[in-house]
């Protein structure tokens, strides 16, 4: 179980739909805001059937570099799975998605904040992905399935760790992402390090308690999205 639950919290901007995402056990907070639909820029890239989806990511305090760019793509690939791209043909959906904090390794003198290029990208696009969902049914985008997201990393001794902290991470032989909808279907699926494929399924498995809500009586990232979004409506 994550000792930090994860946080959502809605409209702090004003985009058509915003929210601020902060991972369980607190690894990212991330600020979303997401425009739709807008009119796509330039008509060449207009797609006459579909929505097109756009995706930036921005880092806490660099430029956004090859990570970045690598889960601003995984990110779009997971929207695009789960909203109904027809029926806003010829139109833009927009996301901008900013980090505004990072955990901080406490094992280092004076602590230093995780995320840079050569370290794995996995913890930023569980939040991403979880942040992007958050303001697009914010912005009432049209949606197939919800979907959530979830870290996994897989011990030396096979133990899977619920969005492991830094610390945590070094004791990792694996590290997974998985996003999956509210049937329990497999959206998006990212892996680093050595692994089994019982390991696998077994990481798998804990991510799906663990968006479904049905592990330890923890809500689940579904419940927790639905909840925020049916109150913000209320209000």
């Amino acid at each position: 179980m994550a000792k930090q639950p994860a946080q959502i919290v809605l409209h702090p901007l004003r985009s058509d739909g915003s929210a601020t995402y902060t991972s369980p056990n607190g690894l990212h907070t991330i600020t979303v805001g997401v425009n739709y639909p807008v009119e796509v820029p330039y008509r060449s890239d207009e797609l006459p059937d579909s929505t097109l989806v756009e995706v930036n990511l921005r880092p806490a305090n660099a430029v956004s570099l090859v990570k970045e760019r690598h889960v601003e793509s995984l990110v779009k690939q997971t929207l695009q799975s789960i909203i109904r791209q027809e029926e806003t043909p010829r139109m833009l959906l927009q996301v901008t998605l900013q980090i505004t904090s990072v955990e901080v390794d406490e094992d280092l003198p004076g602590g230093i904040k995780a995320g840079g290029q050569g370290e794995t990208y996995l913890p930023v696009l569980a939040s991403a992905i979880n942040a992007a969902i958050a303001g697009c049914l914010d912005a009432g985008v049209q949606m197939k399935q919800i979907a959530g997201s979830a870290l996994i990393g897989v011990g030396y001794d096979g133990t899977c760790l619920l969005s492991p902290r830094v610390k945590d991470r070094r004791r990792c032989r694996s590290m997974h992402v998985f996003a999956v909808d509210g049937t329990g279907g497999v959206v998006l699926a990212e892996s680093e390090g050595a692994f089994k494929m019982a390991d696998w399924t077994r990481a798998l498995e804990t991510a799906r308690l663990l968006v479904e809500g049905q592990g330890d009586g923890v809500t689940g990232v579904l419940e927790g999205l639905r909840r925020e979004i049916g109150e913000g409506r209320e209000e």
